[in-house]
C-alpha cells in the first residue's frame, strides 16, 4: 500500500516543485496545456482556471493555492490535512479536493492554530468534457481560497498531507447526472457568486470513511451516460458497499425518444438493476427545479414535473431510495422569490452557482436524515455536521469584466460516429456556428430526425425565440414539454404549412415523433425568407423548388453498408440529423447574404 508524508514549508516560489512528493503552485503549471477549452485545463489543475480580468480590481481574499500530489495507482486514498498557521488570521477559508470538490467552507483560524481534516479521496479515469479520451492523470489535490490565503501561506506556516492508499475497504459514493449535479470549474481570483457548481460536488463536507466520485457530466442524458463511457468507468470500480447517486432528466426532456414514462424510466431501471447485481445501493433523485414559470393566471410551474413524478414512481416501484429534490428546490424558489436568481449563474434560470451548489447539497442530506435508518444509504458515512445557510448576501455579487471563456465550438467536432462523413467540411462549418451539442460523444449522423426536435436547433438557427406558457394548439404536445414553447411561435409566424399538420375534426396533431422530411423543413425555412407572415403562405412544393435554387437543399450520400446506429436511419424523403444542422448552417449564410445586399424575396 502507497503511505506517504509530504510537509511543505518555507517560503513559496512560483511553481514551487517538491520532487515526486507533489508540488504548490500560484498559476498551475499543469494548467498550461495546449487544449483550447479551459475543461481540460481545469480537470489538470483541480477545477481551477485563472481568470483574465479585463479591469483593475482589488482582489484581496480571492487567491487560490493548489497542491497537487502524485500518487501510483488508481484506487481509493486517505488523506489527513493539517494546515498550521503562525502568522495570520485566515478567514472565510474553503477547503476542495479533486475536481473542485468542496470539503470545508467558512472556516476561521487564528495565528496559532491548525486545521485538520481527514477525507478520502477516489482517482479514478475521467472523461473530459468536449472529449472521447479519458484523462488518466493520477493525482489528488487539495486547494485553498479565503481571506488571508495567499502566496505567504507558505512563510513560516506550514502544511501536511499524510496519504495512504489505494484502500479496497473504503467505500465509494458515485455520482451520475447531467450539468445541475457535475464538478464545475471555477476561475481565479474567486468569485463564489459567480462561479457554477453543481450540487454533488460539495456533497464531500457531510461524509467521512467514503469518498464521493462524480462522474457527472453537461449534456448528458440517461442514454449518454452509458454511451459515452462515464457509466462503464463507474462499473469497472464499483464494490459491494459503493452507493451511486443518479440524478438525470434536464437533458433527457429535450429528446422525443426519453419520455418520462418510456425512455428515461426504463434507463433508471435498468441503471438500478445493473448497480444492485454489483453490490452497491442506488439514490434515485428528481431533476432539480429551475427557476419555476407562470403560467397567464401567475402561478408557478416547471417543465420537469412529469420527471419527477416518473422516477418517484420508479422509486416506488423498485423500492429505491428516492430524494424529491424537484420539489425540494422548486417550493425554495417559490419562498426566495425575486431573490431565487441569486443562487443561479447570473442570467442563468438552471445552472446554480456555489451557493445554490451548497444549498441543494444540504437539501439533499437533511432529506436522507429525515428517512428511516435502512431507507438511507449514506448513514453510515454522514459525519453528522450541520452548516449554516450559506446566504448569496455573504459576499459580492458585482462580478469584474473578465476575457471570456476560449470558444467551444473552435475546437475540431469530438463525435466518435462521424469518421468518414462524406461532407465533413459542411458539418465542421455547422458545428462552429453552434448547431450542434458539444457536450456528447454521438452525433448519430444517419438518423432520423423527430419533427419535434428539430425546434430547439431551428429556433437557435434563426434567432426567434419561443413562447410559454403553451396554449395547448395541438392535441399531441402537452403542456410541459420542451418542445411545446416553440408551438405557438411556429404557427402564429406562419412558418408551418397547414398539410403537414395532421386534423381530426377540429383536432391538431403536430406528429412530434415523426421523421422529418427534406420538403417540411424546406417549408419552414423559405417561408421564414418571406419577412411578411401573411405572405407565408407558400405551397411546399415551392418552397422545394426554391431551396434548390438557393443552393440550401443537400443530399448526402448513406453508406451502402448497415451501420450500427440505436436509432433509425432517414430513408427516401426523410431528412438525417446531420443534414439538418448543414441544410441550417447553408441557410443562415444565404438568409445573412439576401439581408446584406437588400434583396426583396420573392417565392
Amino acid at each position: 500500500m502507497f503511505k506517504k508524508m509530504i510537509s511543505i514549508t518555507g517560503t513559496y516560489q512560483d511553481n514551487l516543485y517538491t520532487d515526486e512528493r507533489g508540488y504548490g503552485f500560484w498559476e498551475p503549471e499543469m494548467a498550461k496545456v495546449t487544449s483550447i477549452t479551459d475543461h481540460e485545463r481545469a480537470l489538470k489543475s483541480g477545477g481551477w482556471v485563472k481568470r483574465d480580468l479585463l479591469e483593475e480590481t482589488d482582489t484581496a481574499g480571492r487567491d487560490v493555492i493548489i497542491f497537487k500530489i502524485a500518487v501510483p495507482e488508481f484506487g481509493t486514498y486517505s488523506v489527513d490535512l493539517k494546515v498550521g498557521i503562525s502568522k495570520k488570521n485566515i478567514e472565510n477559508m474553503s477547503v476542495f479536493t479533486s475536481r473542485r470538490n468542496m470539503l470545508d467552507n467558512r472556516i476561521s483560524i487564528e495565528p496559532g492554530g491548525c486545521y485538520q481534516r481527514t477525507f478520502c479521496v477516489n482517482v479514478t479515469p475521467y472523461i473530459p468534457a468536449l472529449s472521447s479520451i479519458p484523462c488518466d492523470d493520477r493525482s489528488i489535490f487539495v486547494s485553498f481560497t479565503g481571506k488571508g490565503i495567499s502566496k505567504e501561506l507558505f512563510d513560516g506556516n506550514s502544511i501536511s498531507f499524510e496519504i495512504t492508499g489505494a484502500r479496497r475497504d473504503l467505500p465509494v459514493i458515485w455520482v451520475g447526472g447531467d450539468s445541475t449535479v457535475t464538478d464545475q470549474h471555477a476561475g481565479f481570483p474567486y468569485y463564489p457568486f459567480g462561479s457554477c457548481c453543481g450540487w454533488a460536488q460539495t456533497l464531500s463536507r457531510y461524509i467521512e470513511g467514503a469518498a464521493v466520485c462524480n462522474l457527472s457530466h453537461s449534456g448528458l442524458t440517461s442514454n449518454c451516460f452509458r454511451d459515452d463511457g462515464h457509466y462503464d468507468i463507474m462499473t469497472k470500480r464499483i464494490l459491494p458497499g459503493d452507493v451511486v447517486i443518479l440524478q438525470f432528466g434536464h437533458n433527457d426532456q429535450k429528446r422525443r425518444n426519453l419520455k418520462a414514462f418510456k425512455g428515461y424510466t426504463d434507463n433508471l431501471k435498468r441503471y438500478v438493476r445493473e448497480i444492485r447485481e454489483l453490490g452497491a445501493e442506488v439514490i434515485l433523485c428528481s431533476p432539480i427545479s429551475r427557476i419555476p414559470l407562470r403560467d397567464q393566471d401567475g402561478n408557478s410551474y416547471s417543465l420537469l414535473k412529469e420527471y419527477r413524478d416518473a422516477v418517484w414512481g420508479l422509486a416506488q416501484e423498485l423500492d429505491a431510495t428516492f430524494v424529491d429534490l424537484h420539489d425540494l428546490t422548486f417550493d425554495k424558489w417559490i419562498v426566495f422569490g425575486e431573490n431565487a436568481k441569486d443562487y443561479f449563474n447570473p442570467g442563468d434560470v438552471t445552472h446554480t452557482n456555489e451557493y445554490g451548489g451548497v444549498l441543494i447539497a444540504d437539501l439533499f442530506m437533511n432529506e436522507l436524515r429525515n428517512m428511516e435508518e435502512s431507507k438511507n444509504p449514506l448513514k453510515g458515512f454522514d459525519n453528522g455536521l450541520s452548516f449554516p445557510f450559506y446566504s448569496a448576501d455573504s459576499d459580492v455579487k458585482a462580478l469584474p469584466k473578465e476575457e471570456p471563456e476560449p470558444d467551444i465550438f473552435s475546437i475540431p467536432m469530438p463525435y466518435v460516429d462521424i469518421k468518414d462523413y462524406p461532407a465533413m467540411d459542411e458539418l465542421q462549418a455547422a458545428f462552429e456556428a453552434c448547431l450542434m451539442d458539444p457536450c456528447v460523444m454521438y452525433l448519430h449522423p444517419y438518423a432520423v430526425m423527430p419533427r419535434a426536435q428539430l425546434l430547439m436547433i431551428l429556433f437557435k438557427a434563426l434567432r426567434i425565440n419561443g413562447k410559454r406558457p403553451y396554449s395547448g394548439r395541438f392535441e399531441d404536445l402537452s403542456f410541459d414539454e420542451w418542445d411545446s414553447g416553440y408551438m405557438d411561435t411556429l404557427w402564429e409566424e406562419n412558418l408551418i404549412d397547414p398539410d403537414t399538420i395532421h386534423s381530426e375534426g377540429d383536432k391538431l396533431f403536430f406528429r412530434p415523433d415523426a421523421p422529418l422530411s427534406y420538403d417540411e423543413l424546406d417549408s419552414i425555412l423559405i417561408r421564414f425568407l418571406e419577412p411578411d407572415r401573411e405572405k407565408r403562405n407558400i405551397p411546399i412544393k415551392k418552397c422545394r423548388k426554391k431551396a434548390k435554387d438557393l443552393g440550401i437543399d443537400i443530399k448526402v450520400p448513406r453508406p451502402s453498408t448497415p451501420i450500427n446506429e440505436r436509432y433509425d436511419i432517414a430513408e427516401g424523403s426523410n431528412i438525417s440529423r446531420a443534414e439538418v444542422y448543414i441544410y441550417l448552417k447553408r441557410f443562415i449564410d444565404i438568409a445573412k447574404d439576401i439581408k446584406e445586399r437588400n434583396i426583396t424575396f420573392e417565392a
